[in-house]
């Protein structure tokens, strides 16, 4: 046998052997790609993917959940500086009712987190929204373990002291609720300052806000006279709003946020599409 010959038989079962080993190995391989992937499926299965996150509720909330860092949601912003640039001059604002539909729609959206066109809106819509934010807000926005207290600033001696007790008691509010308060009743100011126009009085105005901002339900006889102290209480809070919030309520969407140009004035029937 030549050195030729024996040398391709120490070769040639070395070829097998190699070629059996990557047959042994690819089937392994095979195998094990296998296993992962039913492995994964089945983890897959027991963790999905997490949902999309929802948008943070605007309505039936408290105050101190929408508001970041004490800063008013947006939408509710541009609602009250809707309401202050149109409401001085539309007749009946917080009093004549708005299109249930758009009302509905407008909220639907808001509380959807969708961006709103609001001068593609009626006043009276926008209004009617605000109103029934603030009549859902939880816990109310006065803060339903003071609600006694509110009612009882009302029996108080002079004017003064009622500020007093008014004071006392804003100071006891989570901050967001006075964030917003400030806000609102600088727009209810800038609103009656112009009552000629709008026909909406201190008086006029608390009856119309008052089952809004004292939201909470009265049971037994007292209940009329306690409505009564209610409105008593809301009108006391416009007329001596300056005091109470600080006279830079009324410039919170700057000088030229109210237009003082008669042709602005809106005829409530217009407005509300009758």
């Amino acid at each position: 046998m030549t050195g030729v010959q024996k040398a391709k038989q120490v070769i040639e079962p070395r070829k097998e052997t190699y070629y059996k080993n990557k047959k042994t190995v690819s089937k392994s391989s095979v195998k094990n790609w296998a296993f992962w992937c039913r492995s994964r499926t089945r983890e897959d299965n027991q963790h999905p993917p997490l949902p999309p996150r929802k948008q943070k509720q605007l309505f039936g909330v408290a105050l101190e959940e929408v508001c970041d860092n004490d800063t008013l949601p947006t939408p509710i912003l541009e609602m009250l500086s809707f309401i202050n640039q149109k409401g001085p001059f539309t007749e009946g604002i917080f009093r004549e009712p708005a299109s249930i539909k758009s009302c509905i729609a407008l909220k639907k959206k808001l509380n959807a987190g969708h961006n709103v066109n609001l001068d593609d809106e009626s006043v009276l819509v926008v209004s009617s929204v605000l109103k029934d934010f603030l009549q859902n807000i939880q816990g109310s926005v006065f803060s339903a373990h003071l609600y006694d207290k509110w009612l009882d600033v009302i029996d108080q001696g002079n004017e003064e002291e009622k500020i007093t007790a008014t004071q006392r008691l804003v100071d006891q509010l989570p901050r967001a609720n006075v964030v917003f308060l400030r806000y609102l009743f600088g727009v209810l100011h800038n609103i009656e300052q112009h009552s000629s126009s709008n026909q909406m009085t201190p008086y006029d105005l608390s009856v119309c806000l008052t089952p809004s901002i004292l939201c909470l339900l009265n049971s037994g006889s007292s209940a009329f006279e306690n409505f009564t102290k209610k409105v008593s209480l809301i009108k006391f809070l416009i007329e001596n709003c300056l005091k109470i919030f600080g006279e830079d309520i009324t410039s919170l969407f700057g000088e030229n946020s109210v237009s003082c140009d008669n042709s602005d004035i809106t005829d409530n029937s217009e407005i509300s599409g009758r």
